[in-house]
């Protein structure tokens, strides 16, 4: 699937096949999705890691992975906490907390100055593999941390969706305390856009593999989760179901991505240089989004092997 892929540090299979594996898939998800949007990639240059051209110009991308704490060797990550309302600070304050170190670590290294950046775009293309399926439900902290916005919502009388604002000003943990809004820290202004997709894991290359002709022809696949809901009143995402394995089963690589545009930014990113992706503005303190028609949110594919007796074995991935 990755025959031009090019490996310009020389350990990408040791990495690929040891500890680097998330980082690694994230890597080759962000090739893949780049290849369908027919954009030149020019890896020639040890960071950022992509210099990409097309009709439209010329950016730069930089793949950041959200990971789990170590200390002394063990893995401190805990999930989602049972307690609703533990979880509700969890999501609204630890997982922020993850995202701004990673996100704060390639800002301070001030890519903007390189020579060869030029003044071109810079993106920071996320993904959180702090805890196993965590970026299935994270995306909402990543936007909370970005803007320093939260949002609650509620219907009116009439059944109207009303959607208020609230400002967040910092995120605190423990004795972790980190300012909320990214794209409001000194220098963001140079990042112009962050971009994340939930659906770029392993399952998602098992999809398209599988619908490119790799495996075994018994194999069926599921497809389960929310998508997208074409209502201004829905404050839910719709539920679906889809077959893998019919053959009217459609999926691009670009399908679920997100573009985050960063207010301040000293170089604007063109939303058409990412079409099919859902596009995120912050204006006068709201969210302003363009969103695809089909849009999957948290999603779970299902695996059966049909065995020779006509029964099937299943697997989640």
């Amino acid at each position: 699937m990755m025959h031009y892929f090019r490996d310009p540090d020389g350990n990408f299979v040791e990495q690929f096949q040891t500890t680097g594996f998330d980082a690694r898939i994230w890597e080759l998800y962000l090739y893949a999705l780049l290849a369908e949007l027919r954009y030149y990639v020019d890896r020639t240059h040890p960071a950022p890691d992509f210099l990409c051209s097309g009709l439209l110009g010329q950016f730069f991308i930089e793949a950041v992975t959200v990971n789990p704490t170590v200390i002394n060797g063990q893995n401190m990550e805990t999930g989602q906490p049972a307690d609703p309302t533990e979880r509700e600070r969890y999501l609204k304050h630890y997982v922020p907390i993850k995202y701004g170190s990673a996100l704060t670590s390639k800002l301070n290294r001030r890519y903007w100055e390189l020579p060869h950046v030029g003044g071109r775009p810079i993106l920071l293309a996320v993904q959180d593999f702090h805890y196993p399926g965590s970026m299935t439900w994270s995306e909402p902290s990543l936007m909370r941390y970005l803007y320093g916005y939260d949002f609650t919502w509620h219907h009116d009388e009439a059944g109207t969706l009303i959607i208020t604002p609230e400002r967040i000003r910092e995120h605190i943990w423990g004795d972790k305390c980190i300012p909320s809004g990214f794209f409001f820290l000194p220098n963001a202004e140079h990042i112009s856009a962050v971009i994340s997709n939930r659906q770029g894991t392993v399952s998602k290359f098992n999809r398209m593999g599988f619908k490119a002709g790799f495996g075994s022809a018994r194999i069926r696949m599921l497809r389960v989760g929310t998508r997208y809901l074409d209502d201004r009143n829905a404050a839910e995402p719709a539920q679906y179901v889809a077959e893998v394995h019919s053959p009217d089963y459609q999926e691009t690589w670009i399908e679920g991505l997100c573009v985050w545009h960063n207010p301040n930014a000293a170089i604007p990113l063109p939303p058409a240089m990412f079409p099919g992706a859902a596009h995120h503005f912050l204006e006068n303190g709201g969210l302003r989004s363009f969103v695809p028609r089909f849009h999957p949110y948290g999603t779970k594919t299902i695996i059966m092997i049909a065995g020779q007796d006509g029964e099937q074995m299943t697997t989640d991935a």
